[in-house]
């Protein structure tokens, strides 16, 4: 290089989020409900506006607390049963390009005393996190589920009867005004009091007595607000809904269309209760699994019916919890996906995703990663790699300090294992390897064949790490306050240096001393000097500042 190559002034805009597109673009998530009876998945389209779409759904009948309700232990089979189950939920939302997951467990898993076991297991072997909720949790989330299908123009009692636990939620003018979760689930009461075939009626009596002493605060409820009709939720209350509606001999309706009156309702009811096994088993309403413990739900239901004379008609939604989880899942990420609405791209929205999830510093990242980017471009002819590097060197400082999550301490060498591990997607292996090892060197040791990962790089592709990493320590240390204080640069790349002036907001001291304090991998990378100074931004005779603006959304489309 013969002549000095000078490059404009360039203002950096680390607000601008490079590289968006108008198009609103969801999330993809699978939530699962790690329910006693069943592990139901769904899988959707989370939107930014709130909505979401339903892609696919698959539902597992495990008896997770099958004989071991009880003890609160879940047997050996069961838990084998359940990750089994698991597994095929993973393959499936996997095969769906799933990018997050949503893993909650209700009471059999939280009550158990091995239930943490249950949760290493899937965490070790699957890669999948379950978080235990309360039964209070549980009601809100089941609320919010069904409130997304139904309209509660009167005051409501909302029911949800799972294997181990039966939430309740009196709703009046669209607001939840007591909620609970009782011990009274359709498995656990079916251990606890039924031995006969078909039910006895000494077990149905020692049932309704049992129901009649757990039930009083939410009868009081009820009664307080007038409560003139019963939704259900889950499988138990579906089942339910479809013998009353082949009871009535109504073809072709949906259960989720109909609101039965509560005469009808009960009458289907004691034929569940008096039917047999068999009986049960034969019946086209009820799911072959929940035969043997729907009988103690249709006690409960009735139950519930007989302290309610005010009751006039009941009604099933198709929404449950898992519903509630995605809606959860909307509000709890409302703003992230607002972020994440323009990407469409899937490698700069993985990198994103990544960003946000672990917390990013996104100002400091987003001007590093603009300063990295644009030194790139004024070293190209020094660079020996492909251009598209840049796009390489642009994620790698999007994410250089993502380790901080861990540790302050060596979070480049967390920040590096992170990106590894992180499922990136859209990009070869070797891709990964690149940016990984580029955000490691952002600072530290300088990169040398003695480590472990850098070493076993072929020399060529050392040569694209260690150029990398050098631009992108210069653009850390020029943002060393994290203030984004350096406004504007022009640079000069002649044979012997690479001078770079910084223009800035305040004092200019710091960036310039860090810049070149750790400008020692770049002068051996490039075989330049570098050499940083303050400088202002060059004001013409009409009084306009002469910058050149990185236009939005165009840094790297």
């Amino acid at each position: 290089m013969s002549a000095s190559h000078e490059r404009a002034v360039c203002t950096l805009l680390p607000e601008t989020t490079y590289g968006a597109t108008e198009a609103a673009s969801p999330v993809r998530v699978c939530v699962i409900d790690l329910g006693t009876n069943s592990f139901h998945a769904i899988i959707v389209d989370a939107h930014p506006n709130g909505s979401y779409q339903v892609v696919d759904r698959l539902k597992e009948m495990v008896r997770l607390g099958e004989h071991g309700l009880d003890a609160n232990r879940l047997p050996e089979d069961a838990m084998a049963r359940g990750l089994d189950a698991l597994t095929r939920i993973k393959l499936l939302a996997d095969g769906w390009d799933t990018r997050e997951y949503l893993a909650f467990a209700t009471s059999a898993i939280r009550e158990a005393s091995n239930g943490g076991t249950f949760i290493e297991r899937a965490r070790e072997e699957l890669g999948l996190r379950i978080r235990p909720i309360s039964g209070e949790q549980e009601a809100r989330l089941i609320f919010q589920g069904v409130s997304r299908t139904e309209e509660f123009t009167e005051p409501t009692l909302v029911m949800d009867i799972g294997g181990g636990s039966v939430e309740f939620i009196v709703v009046d003018d669209d607001t939840p005004v007591h909620s609970t979760s009782l011990k009274l689930g359709a498995a656990r009461m079916t251990e606890q009091f039924v031995t006969t075939d078909p039910m006895s009626e000494d077990e149905q009596a020692r049932l309704r007595a049992h129901f009649k002493g757990m039930l009083e605060g939410v009868v009081t409820a009820c009664r307080e607000h007038g409560v003139g009709r019963v939704v259900g939720s889950s499988g138990t209350m579906k089942s339910l809904a479809r013998v009353t509606l082949a009871q009535a001999d109504i073809p072709d309706r949906s259960p989720f269309q109909a609101a039965f009156p509560i005469p009808d309702v009960r009458s289907s009811l004691r034929g569940v209760m008096q039917a047999t096994a068999k009986e049960r088993r034969t019946h086209p309403a009820i799911e072959p699994r929940r035969v043997d413990q729907i009988g103690a739900g249709a006690v409960l239901l009735d139950t519930v019916c007989a302290g309610l004379p005010s009751l006039r008609h009941f009604a099933v939604s198709p929404n449950a919890l898992r519903e509630g989880m995605v809606v959860h899942f909307l509000d709890a990420n409302y703003d992230r996906l607002q972020r994440m609405a323009p990407f469409r791209d899937p490698r700069r929205r993985s990198v994103h995703e990544m960003a946000y999830r672990f917390q990013w510093e996104e100002e400091h990242a987003q001007h590093v990663a603009a300063t990295a980017t644009f030194l790139f471009d004024v070293c190209r002819p020094l660079y020996d790699g492909p251009a598209s590097d840049v796009e390489l060197l642009e994620y790698a400082a999007l994410l250089h300090d993502v380790g901080y999550l861990v540790t302050h301490d060596k979070h480049h060498e967390h920040s590096r294992y992170l990106i590894e591990h992180a499922d990136l997607q859209g990009f070869r292996a070797e891709e990964v390897a690149i940016m990984a090892l580029v955000a490691r060197y952002h600072r530290g040791a300088a990169p040398a064949p003695s480590h472990e990962r850098y070493g076993r790089l072929p020399p060529r592709r050392r040569r694209r790490v260690r150029q990398l990493a050098a631009l992108l320590r210069v653009a850390e240390n020029l943002d060393r306050s994290h203030f984004q204080n350096v406004v504007a640069l022009r640079t000069s790349l002649t044979d012997a240096a690479l001078h770079v002036l910084a223009a800035t907001k305040a004092d200019p001291q710091l960036e310039v001393w860090a810049a070149e304090e750790h400008g020692a991998l770049f002068e051996e990378a490039f075989d330049r000097a570098l050499h940083v100074a303050p400088t202002e931004i060059p004001v013409h005779a009409n009084g306009q500042r002469a910058v050149s603006q990185i236009p939005e959304h165009s840094l790297r489309a």
